[in-house]
């Protein structure tokens, strides 16, 4: 595959829709091919994902995510990568290992469920105060049960998304860690921005060469 695979993920209300959409257009502004898309996808089994929080639990909604991943990448991740365009994923395998675990799946049985889907390039993740990402999200509207928990349940949200952060360094993941604190989405998303650009720009070699040591955690 030619084309760069990034992932922005985070609680809900953190930004991180935001994000993509600010660095997908920044990212075109510079002349790359940009594909943007979102998990859980447009498709049947996404949108069944999306709006069936309240119906589908634990092992159920956790196969059924994996089933709308794997479609989403068979369908459409992997043939925008072979295009060479840069692919900005709106959620993905932390949304995952955060939502289903507070939904009582064991974390062996997330990884193991989704062993065969394609490792990003890059997985950013985005966590900020938690109380104000509570805030943003009713906002903007609530529509799924994970969200409903007020602060209480934010605070379990962001701290898991730091540990999955850590978690998925360890397996091995490039990973990107940005407290949004009280910057502006301009401000973040240049942050985020330096770091798919050295993707960018590097060459394959240097990219497969890349050890832990350039793995970034800005926690």
């Amino acid at each position: 595959m030619t084309g760069l695979f990034v992932v922005v993920d985070g609680p809900s209300g953190v930004g991180k829709t935001t994000a993509s959409a600010l660095l997908v257009r920044l990212l075109t502004q510079e002349g790359w091919p940009v594909h943007p898309t979102k998990e859980p996808s447009n498709s049947v089994l996404g949108r069944t994902a999306r709006h069936g929080t309240d119906e589908y639990r634990g092992l159920t909604l956790a196969c059924l995510v994996a089933a709308d991943r794997y479609h989403h990448l068979e369908t459409e991740v992997r043939p925008a990568l072979k295009a060479g365009k840069v692919v900005v994923c709106d959620r993905y395998l932390p949304t995952s290992l955060v939502l289903q675990r507070l939904d009582g799946v064991e974390p062996d049985f997330i990884w193991r469920l989704n062993r065969h889907a394609d490792r990003p390039d890059l997985t950013i993740i985005l966590t900020g105060d938690p109380t104000r990402s509570r805030v943003r999200a009713e906002e903007r509207g609530i529509h799924s049960r994970f969200h409903r928990g007020g602060p209480d349940a934010g605070r379990r949200e962001r701290d898991l998304y730091a540990h999955v952060a850590t978690e998925l360094q360890n397996a091995g993941f490039r990973v990107h860690h940005h407290d949004v604190g009280e910057h502006t989405p301009e401000q973040v998303v240049a942050a985020l921005l330096v770091e798919v650009r050295r993707l960018l720009t590097a060459t394959p070699a240097a990219q497969a060469t890349t050890t832990d040591a350039d793995l970034i955690n800005e926690s």
